[in-house]
């Protein structure tokens, strides 16, 4: 049974087989030389062998024999991770052909449809309908939906339309002087959750505001989403004169956990809430595009996540 779970054990730390014949011969032979020389040095110690000339040259040949061996394996282990380096490389070289002819889509092809021919149709739909017709036939829902779904469609676009300009190489982020309470209210309106969050009164900033609205809205739905409160909010307000805070009445975090979970693909344990593990290394990102530095801190009841803005004032 020991030999068994020892044998197991090894084939599971050394990963046996996964490797080449010739990385198992090195291993192996490797850690025979080592086996045996731990066995005639523990003879010697417990003096059940007397130390002797021939003892130390069988000693002496086994330690020159185990160099080569043992770096012949080192040599194919680094080969194999080198090898699978550039394969690593190649797929994501490939998999970002596939990202730029999306982007390529979504900026050319996909534009023409959600900013010219469906806002041409709608108004010419309502051009020929007069209000007698719409009243009559109950139109006035479905015409609001369309244009609401028109609104929120072109909102979305622009957001993907210039988080694609990222992906690109050699470009560089487009930015302008916005209002953040004004685009922030405007960004937030047709969400679910518009009426928990408070906005102060914020300064102009330097900034994409597509972009930079996705990102607060980022944590602006952390906040709601990782929550026990009975009622739920977030506040965004200036805490100085170059510090705007985005704070939340949920579980809190602290800046060592924030740093943690910012890692793509990264998500607490035993955490119930659905998602991608995306959400805050995009967030954290787009803040990076702009220069922006993020530092939270754990409040005694919820979270407060303070952004320099410094450079965007």
């Amino acid at each position: 049974m020991i030999v068994k779970f020892l044998k197991s054990h090894f084939k599971r730390t050394f990963q046996f087989h996964r490797m080449e014949k010739r990385s198992k011969i090195c291993l192996s032979l490797s850690l025979f030389i080592m086996f045996f020389l731990i066995v005639t040095q523990s003879l010697v110690i417990f003096e059940i062998f007397e130390p002797n000339y021939i003892i130390d040259v069988i000693e002496y040949i086994f330690v020159l024999s185990f160099l080569p061996v043992f770096l012949s394996f080192i040599k194919d282990f680094l080969d194999k991770i080198n090898s699978k380096e550039d394969l690593l490389l190649e797929e994501v070289i490939k998999k970002n052909t596939y990202l730029e002819h999306a982007a390529k889509i979504i900026r050319h092809d996909m534009h023409s449809g959600i900013n010219t021919y469906i806002p041409r149709g709608i108004k010419s739909l309502e051009r020929r309908l007069n209000k007698e017709t719409i009243k009559e036939f109950k139109l006035e829902a479905p015409l609001r939906l369309l244009n609401e779904g028109l609104s929120h469609t072109q909102q979305v676009y622009k957001g993907v339309f210039e988080f694609t300009n990222l992906v690109r190489q050699d470009t560089e982020l487009q930015i302008e002087s916005i209002k953040i309470k004004d685009a922030l209210y405007k960004y937030l309106k047709r969400t679910s959750y518009k009426d928990q969050v408070l906005i102060e009164d914020l300064p102009s900033l330097n900034v994409n505001e597509s972009l930079f609205c996705t990102a607060i809205d980022n944590l602006i739905r952390n906040g709601l989403k990782y929550n026990d409160s009975k009622t739920k909010w977030v506040k965004i307000k200036m805490i100085d004169k170059k510090h705007l805070a985005i704070i939340d009445n949920g579980r809190g975090m602290s800046n060592e956990q924030f740093k943690k979970m910012m890692k793509p693909y990264v998500r607490a344990r035993c955490q119930k809430e659905s998602g991608s593990g995306l959400g805050l290394n995009i967030c954290v990102a787009i803040l990076n595009e702009h220069e922006f530095k993020v530092n939270v801190e754990k409040l005694e009841k919820g979270t407060m996540i303070a952004i320099d803005i410094e450079r965007g004032l």
